[in-house]
């Protein structure tokens, strides 16, 4: 993923930190340190920690265990998909929270109920185990010392974060948990619709209170909330109406191909005579790569006459099967920044799906199943 930074692996997922991670952690250190309240009678915050030098130690701390939790709450998530044989793609800590990236979605709300509930379960048992500590450690090193405040804050918040993720808005967990009652009593497109649309009114809301108080983190965090719903909504439509529907079905057969030895000026004449954006690169009947329209224009024009095809094209090529569906032509499309996959049988290339392809299918699709 751009813009992270692999940590490591746990249960064999790849750990990610955003870049946004990295101006958080100070902010929710800075924000803890100049806080001094009591919860239940119990101090919360380190703004009465004295020296400033201790105060801003732990506070910092505190932030970092912080979202130590929150990945373990997607690793909770993740725990349970992969005992479902689902594969996660990878774990990224963003500065508003921890997403885990799952190949798909189960549509057994048996099993999306379990999923969605393992990562607040999860919060929540570290919450119990840190106030269970305090009360260990409060009558050793007494009440305000900084490491029982620890224990007590990340407690607190860590019963917050369960309490917040199972608000029933869709996609946070209490939202995934309503679309799985739903899908219960409904088909589960229509119980995808139900759960996002209740995710947008709350996420509507958030944005509201984040403009009126002026409150930049409860803002963003209601963008992300509606455009996630909206993207979670769309993509479940689209997966049901190409439902059944193989690549074979809307692939093109006819396939031009090119020769490495090609020149990009004979490329470029080839692209505004058919009209096409890209085209595989064959060695008799192998495949060698891919040449794009974004290949091209990276050489100057001056450069083209001189240049083949074999020196710029892309070598690491995406394929896919005639009888694989054409949802996951989708998923590999997006997940690689690609507009088109060669589709391959017994070794050899025998059509290729776009972008455009894909979308003509679901707008195809889409109006027979209205």
């Amino acid at each position: 993923m751009e813009n992270s930074i692999q940590l490591g692996r746990v249960m064999g997922i790849p750990i990610r930190l955003h870049v946004t991670f990295l101006l958080i952690i100070p902010w929710v250190a800075y924000l803890f340190g100049s806080v001094n309240a009591t919860v239940f009678g119990k101090l919360y915050g380190f703004g009465a920690v004295e020296p400033p030098v201790i105060r801003w130690a732990y506070s910092l701390l505190f932030a970092v265990l912080l979202f130590v939790c929150v990945g373990l709450h997607e690793l909770g998530h993740s725990y349970v998909a992969k005992r479902y044989g689902i594969n996660i793609r990878s774990i990224t800590l963003y500065f508003f929270g921890g997403v885990a990236s799952m190949e798909e979605i189960p549509r057994n709300p048996s099993m999306e109920l379990r999923m969605a509930i393992a990562g607040p379960a999860v919060s929540g048992a570290l919450g119990v185990i840190s106030i269970l500590l305090y009360t260990q450690s409060e009558p050793m090193l007494g009440v305000g010392h900084p490491f029982s405040i620890l224990l007590w804050t990340l407690g607190i918040m860590n019963i917050i974060l369960m309490i917040f993720n199972l608000i029933p808005a869709f996609p946070m967990d209490g939202g995934r948990v309503l679309r799985a009652w739903f899908s219960t009593r409904m088909p589960y497109v229509v119980a995808t619709k139900n759960a996002a649309a209740l995710g947008k009114i709350f996420a509507v809301f958030l944005i509201f209170l984040g403009l009126f108080t002026l409150n930049f983190l409860t803002l963003i965090i209601g963008i992300f909330l509606y455009i996630a719903a909206s993207e979670e909504d769309r993509s479940t439509t689209i997966a049901d109406s190409l439902r059944g529907i193989k690549v074979k079905h809307i692939m093109s057969n006819d396939v031009r191909v090119v020769p490495p030895e090609m020149t990009l000026a004979e490329l470029m004449r080839l692209m505004f005579y058919e009209k096409h954006r890209g085209y595989p690169v064959m060695v008799g009947d192998a495949l060698v790569g891919i040449v794009t329209i974004t290949d091209l224009q990276r050489v100057p024009e001056h450069l083209r006459e001189t240049t083949r095809v074999g020196d710029v094209m892309t070598r690491n090529i995406y394929v896919i099967g005639p009888d694989d569906e054409a949802t996951a032509a989708i998923k590999i499309m997006g997940d690689k920044k690609i507009r088109r996959l060669p589709v391959i049988e017994d070794g050899r290339l025998v059509g290729i799906i776009s972008r455009e392809d894909l979308l003509r299918a679901i707008e195809l699709c889409s109006d027979v199943r209205l």
